[in-house]
């Protein structure tokens, strides 16, 4: 192996240690509370290396945020997305970027980030998956009732939803709504309840 490719894998190595500390800081802290200095000290190098890898406090965060965005599931098939969201988020993998939106909240800068980085990642191309009219309001009600179903059942561990085998269901069902056409919704019978089913609401209020 030439010297200089053995350094490229060397450099990309030690970047994504560093990406997996500041993933793991900023899941912790708040932005204003990470120090660049305490990722390089996770990490073991100098606080040099990570300005050299990743420029600014800015940039790594940004960087941190699309690492934690689940946006690579996009490439599946629009029929499947539903399944493999509801799916995503009883996963423990996402817990890491749920903390980062939640604590990110208070500063206004971390919330900018956020919101190019969900625009431009994910409701954008999930937008130009869909048909019919309204893709973008569809594509970020699909994102709200992701993060609002994950920060009541992870945070607030709220009763309802910690059953997998109970809300699982219902949350797939609300996702692929989210995601329908005119059309298909139109196509209804009459007396559908929508993404829930008559079964479903009974069982409600039985319970």
């Amino acid at each position: 192996m030439r010297p200089e490719n053995s350094e490229k894998r060397s450099g990309e190595a030690t970047r994504r240690r560093i990406l997996a500390a500041a993933v793991a800081r900023f899941a912790r802290a708040s932005y204003e509370e990470v120090k660049l200095r305490d990722i390089a000290a996770d990490v073991g190098v100098d606080v040099a290396l990570v300005h050299r890898s990743f420029g600014s406090k800015e940039q790594l965060f940004a960087a941190v945020v699309v690492d934690a965005c689940p946006s690579a599931l996009l490439a599946e098939e629009r029929s499947r997305l539903g399944a493999l969201f509801a799916s995503f988020v009883f996963e423990s993998q996402q817990h890491d970027g749920l903390h980062i939106f939640i604590r990110s909240l208070t500063s206004p800068l971390a919330r900018d980030l956020i919101r190019a980085c969900c625009y431009r990642d994910f409701i954008g191309p999930l937008a130009a998956k869909l048909d019919g009219p309204a893709a973008q309001q569809r594509a970020a009600l699909f994102v709200s009732c992701l993060i609002g179903f994950s920060i009541l059942r992870e945070v607030l561990r709220v009763e309802p939803l910690l059953a997998e085998q109970d809300s699982g269901p219902l949350i797939q069902r609300l996702l692929a709504f989210c995601l329908e056409d005119e059309r298909s919704a139109t196509a209804r019978r009459p007396d559908d309840a929508g993404p829930f089913s008559s079964k479903d609401q009974n069982s409600s209020q039985s319970s």
